[in-house]
């Protein structure tokens, strides 16, 4: 009986040995899989290299989460860049290299069309007015991609007793017993168009500063690049600026400014949800670069789709790119809208935003006819994008 007992109980260690050892090599088996699994993508493969221009602000925030939030984007979406050194990124969609991108800063949005003509990028981030301008003079540019809306304001000086919303500003521009002096950062600024028609609906008589018309209660100041704009207003050059943000959050921030109404909600009132900044490249490189345009395009359109679900990351990755501070950037954001989508709105507003350049005398080629339809078969070629935004 004992030997019997003796005998079952090495059975039964033996039988649970050989379990214990077969759960260890299926776990590690499973591991192996596991690994083998995860796709190593050679990103030595000799691909196509596409030149992006973009400039240094949160408007174009769909590069920098591009290009700092890789691992994010690739859990996520599956699309998503490798840094390859200095300015060069690999596109890996599907677990292949696709693509290489750099990305190249201009100085400017309204030097963004004539760098894409010269050629120093295949396509560019930047204002749907320059973009109008220079296609209206036979540049051959087309807005590719809506990529933003709003984030325009005006500001005054942190000290001004007087403004504190558009009403006040208006009393203060009819009161003044001289002209005031607004600052904006180039002629071809969505920010300065909006706030030239909300003037005239007010009965406000403007000109501007270096050709100034009598009667005029208010002078426009061309700072000559938003970054003078701050540092104008501090010095009193200048009485308040209209531009886009984040130099609006860094004059709060730094106690140079308020923001005082945003422009959008100015009168008459169809500027509501403007389009400030768009995606846009020549016809030729449309032509002879379709694949891999639409490569980028989905691309930012998983990077825009960060931005709206994750804020505040967004807003860091922001920060760190331009060098701003995160709470700047979490302002200044948060006035912004991105979208890529082709939406009925955004080509009404485009469609308000052109007519408002043609009545301002700024179109001599196509667009100064105001036939809508064809104005969006000359300016629009969304033909690259994402199915489900166009």
């Amino acid at each position: 009986m004992k030997r019997l007992f003796k005998s079952a109980v090495v059975i039964l260690f033996l039988a649970s040995t050989f379990i214990y050892t077969g759960c260890g090599e299926q776990a590690e088996q499973s591991q192996a899989e596991e690994t083998a699994s995860e796709v190593l993508v050679d990103l030595t493969v000799e691909v196509p290299l596409l030149q992006v221009g973009h400039c240094k602000h949160d408007h174009h925030s769909a590069v920098f989460i591009s290009a700092l939030r890789g691992e994010e984007m690739k859990e996520l979406y599956g699309i998503y860049l490798e840094p390859l050194g200095e300015s060069y990124y690999a596109l890996v969609e599907d677990d292949k290299k696709i693509l290489e991108i750099q990305f190249i800063q201009s100085q400017g949005a309204i030097n963004v069309p004539n760098n894409m003509i010269a050629g120093l990028f295949d396509i560019g981030f930047g204002g749907v007015i320059p973009f109008a301008a220079s296609a209206d003079q036979g540049s051959g540019i087309k807005i590719i991609s809506p990529l933003h809306s709003r984030g325009d304001m005006l500001v005054v000086a942190d000290d001004n007793t007087e403004v504190n919303d558009w009403n006040s500003f208006i009393e203060w521009a009819r009161n003044n017993d001289e002209p005031l002096i607004i600052g904006y950062k180039s002629p071809k600024a969505v920010a300065l168009l909006i706030f030239e028609s909300a003037l005239t609906e007010e009965g406000i008589e403007w000109s501007m500063q270096g050709n100034p018309e009598p009667g005029s209660q208010i002078l426009l100041f061309n700072a000559q690049g938003q970054p003078n704009l701050n540092p104008a207003l501090q010095n009193g050059t200048i009485h308040g600026y209209v531009s886009n943000n984040p130099a609006c959050a860094l004059a709060e921030h730094n106690g140079i400014g308020k923001c005082v109404a945003e422009l959008s909600d100015l009168p008459p009132g169809n500027f509501t949800n403007h389009p400030c900044c768009a995606i846009a490249a020549t016809e030729t490189a449309i032509n002879e670069r379709q694949e891999d345009i639409a490569a980028a395009l989905r691309l930012f359109a998983a990077a825009t789709q960060y931005i709206n679900s994750h804020p505040e990351d967004a807003a860091s990755a922001a920060a760190e790119w331009i060098g701003n501070p995160v709470q700047v950037e979490l302002i200044s954001m948060a006035t912004s809208g991105y979208n890529m989508q082709v939406s009925e709105d955004w080509l009404n507003n485009m469609i308000a935003i052109v007519g408002n350049m043609r009545n301002l005398g700024s179109f001599t080629g196509p667009l100064d006819a105001p036939d809508d339809e064809a104005n969006a078969a000359f300016l629009y070629d969304f033909s690259l994008m994402p199915d489900d935004l166009r």
